[in-house]
Order: C-alpha cells, then structure tokens, then sequence
C-alpha cells in the first residue's frame, strides 16, 4: 500500500467519504495519506454521523482572520474572541468545504447566544447575530473556491464580499429562499451565477424584481423547482434543457401549456394545496387534463403527483402511456380521491407500460385489489409498494393474500397508509407473516396511521 499511486489512493478514500471513523484512520497513517484524506473529510463535514458540532463551531471560530476577531470583540465583547490563538493551523480547512450551510452558521450562533436556563445570552442578540453570521459568511467565502451547491437563505450582501467570483463562479446547485432574501441581492448574483443546472425557488409569493431575467440567464438550466409564483413564459423559454421540474405547492397557478414544452423531462413532480388555490384561483384540472393528455416526456424516469383534495387530475396515466417503459419510481397519491374506473385505469398502464419500475406509490380501492395481479406479474423488477387505503370497506386480509400469491421475488417492502381504522385483522397479519417464511427475502412492512 506505501508504493499505490496518489491517483489511485484519492479515488479509494474517497469511497469512505461517509465514514468518518475510517475517514480518520486514513488521517493517521502517515503524512502523505492525511494531506490527501483532509480534504474529503472537510468537504461537508457537519453531514458526517458522529461529528461534533461543538468541535466544528470551535474550528471556525478559530479559523476566523484576525480583523474578524477584532471587529467582533470590539461588538460583541462578551465572546472575548481577542483571546483565541492566532496560531496558523497545519491546515486550511474552510478552503475544503464544497457547500455552505446557512443551518451551520445558524447553529454555531445559537450555541454561542443560547443559554439552556436562561435562552438567550445578550441584550440586542439579533444585531450581534447578524454580525457574527456576516464574519463567518465572509471566512467562507473568501476561502471556498469553486463551491458547487449553495442555499442561500440570508440577507448578507454575500455575492459583494471578497471573493465571491472565485467562491460561487462554478455553482451547479442553487436554493434561494425568497424569504430572506432582498430582491436587490438577486442582481448581484446574476452578475456571478449564469451556469446553474440545479435551481430552486422557495417562497415566491409575489413578482420579484430580477427573477426572471436571473432565470432566463443560465445556459445550461437542468432543474427547476418553484414555490408559488407563476413564471410559465420563462419557463417555456427554458424547457427545452429541463430535466427536472418541481412545482409546489400550488400547481393551478402556473398555465399547462409548459407540459407541450418540457420535451426532455426525467424528473416531474407535482403538487397542489388546494387550500391556497380556492384563495388565488389558476388554471382548472380540466385544463391540466387537457395538456397532460398530449404531453409527452419519452425520457421520464420519476413522477410524482400529489393532491389534498377530491378535484384532481385524472389523465396523469396517459403521461405513463408515453414514457417508452423508462420510469423507474411512481409516487401519485391524492387525498379524498375515490374512482375505482381511475385507479383500474392507471394500474393497468403501469403493468404495460414499466417494465423497470423499481418503487410505487398508489391509492388503491378494494375494487381493483384484483388489477393489482397484472403489476406484480409484469413489473417483475419491483422493490417497494405503498398503498394508500382511505375505505373502511377494504378487506385488507385479500390484499395481503395477493401480495403472497403474485408479488415477485425482488418486491421486499410495504407500507399501507391508513386513513381510517386498521383494515388488517389480527389473524390476517398472523397468516401473512408465516407465510413469508417460506419465502426466506427479509421484509420490511410498515403501516402508517393518518399521515395527513
């Protein structure tokens, strides 16, 4: 092993990535193995399981320049941060992170405001969090380079600090919480962010000065996720490099006539709150259904599809009609929904229509338990099935016969969601679970109560 080249070696520690003891035993090897072992372990470190917060906090603390020190101790001087040593570390640990955690620098506040006994520490504590936050920001981003995920949920004028162009130039991965964010901040990161492939908008309430020409600006736009606000034209200009597409959580707001356009999908998830939509209004399910029905996405491989009231889409099959059997996972669900004809209907197209479907997730009647014999005798390549039963008249009983009797070897995992009172009897249960013994796969079987 003394003699394995440093290509090779970067590659196998880096498989352990998640390991943190052995991400550690790596470190203490010799010299030549730490220097290559450091930076994957610093990567994102507060991920790792068994990692220290208080350690990581002290480390940043640490790492923080001397001004920084100054300048906080000069606002804050209850931290007495002039007293930490400015003795160089062997390291520059910060300049490995490969994303920033606003819940990171949250968290190391907290602990440093936050007293169990007495909450929080200071008078004006919301002021000297802000600064603190904006020296940390400022440590990160002037030794980050090349940083490829970043949520941004602050309203730090991040995108003007030094080093900024070298930190988010490179960015492949983007969150914006609209929240926090100040809409002038939004111009400043155009100025730098032009080559997103994964973005994602959260509370989008109203029309945002500098969103759309922010959206409209990246070349090579890949995902998009949206909370609220309606951008359909933009969209539709950007649709054909769109690989995945979420919209949450009020689907009606946003025009159908983007499905024509989102040519290249892989990835699609829907979701609706009816609750905001009888406030706003929007497009009606007739005219989704209407658009669903001549879309076409030859390249999906994920939908999901989620609604919370008795008015739903009924034409998503159709979508599965025209995925040329690539779809790997089906999540649909909706609540309050009963038509037996539908679920007969989009049971029958998965069992034609997805020959690699790994993962599924349905409602189901007790009218079209039978149909449920066509999925596991032609989707042989199943892992998982969930079923939503929201009927007190299911005979949960004959649908664990027909798991037994039809599900193929590879389907290892249940769920039944449970809307009313448990639809399995005790005997029912019994039977199932000795039956499977014969059948020697471990199971994994769950049943959730009332999830919503």
């Amino acid at each position: 092993m003394s003699h394995i080249t440093e290509d090779c070696l970067k590659i196998i520690i880096n498989e352990l990535q998640y390991d943190l003891s052995s991400l550690y035993s790596c470190i203490l090897v010799n010299r030549h193995w730490c220097r290559i072992a450091i930076p994957i372990l610093w990567k994102n470190p507060s991920s790792l399981k068994g990692f220290s917060p208080s350690k990581l906090h002290n480390m940043i603390i640490f790492l923080l320049p001397k001004s920084s020190k100054k300048f906080l101790s000069d606002n804050i001087p209850e931290l007495s941060l002039t007293e930490i040593s400015d003795n160089k570390p062997l390291f520059n640990y910060i300049s490995f992170f490969t994303q920033i955690s606003p819940d990171l620098i949250n968290d190391l506040s907290y602990a440093l405001f936050y007293d169990d006994n007495k909450g929080y520490n200071y008078v004006g504590v919301r002021y000297k969090t802000y600064l603190l936050d904006q020296e940390i920001y400022k440590l990160f981003i002037n030794n980050c380079k090349g940083l490829k995920l970043f949520y941004c949920k602050t309203s730090h004028p991040l995108f003007k600090y030094q080093g900024a162009t070298t930190c988010f130039s490179q960015l492949c991965t983007l969150k914006i919480n609209l929240m926090f964010v100040p809409t002038g901040n939004l111009f400043d990161i155009i100025q730098i962010c032009q080559n997103i492939k994964h973005l994602e908008l959260k509370n989008c309430d109203k029309d945002i000065e500098n969103l759309v020409d922010f959206i409209n600006i990246q070349r090579n736009l890949q995902s998009l996720c949206i909370d609220f606000l309606p951008l359909s034209d933009i969209i539709m200009q950007k649709a054909s490099t769109l690989k995945k597409f979420i919209l949450r959580p009020f689907t009606r707001l946003l025009s159908p006539k983007i499905l024509t356009s989102l040519i290249n999908l892989q990835y699609l998830e829907l979701i609706s709150d009816e609750k905001f939509v009888l406030i706003f209004g929007g497009s009606t399910m007739k005219d989704w259904d209407e658009y669903i029905s001549i879309a076409s996405f030859p390249n999906l491989q994920y939908l999901k599809i989620y609604f919370d009231t008795d008015l739903s889409i009924t034409k998503d099959y159709m979508l599965i009609e025209k995925s040329n059997g690539n779809i790997f996972e089906i999540n649909i669900l909706k609540e309050n929904f009963h038509d037996p004809i539908y679920t007969k209907k989009l049971i029958i197209t998965i069992s034609k229509c997805c020959p690699k479907i790994k993962r599924l997730t349905i409602n189901i009647e007790p009218e079209n338990f039978e149909d449920l014999k066509e999925i596991f005798l032609n989707c042989t390549q199943l892992e998982m099935m969930c079923f939503s039963l929201d009927s007190e008249e299911h005979n949960g009983d004959k649908l664990l016969e027909i798991i037994l009797d039809y599900s193929p070897e590879t389907l290892r995992e249940y769920s039944f969601i449970e809307i009313e009172n448990s639809i399995f009897t005790t005997e029912g249960l019994e039977k199932f679970f000795e039956n499977w013994k014969k059948r020697k796969p471990p199971l994994i079987f769950d049943i959730i109560n009332n999830p919503w």
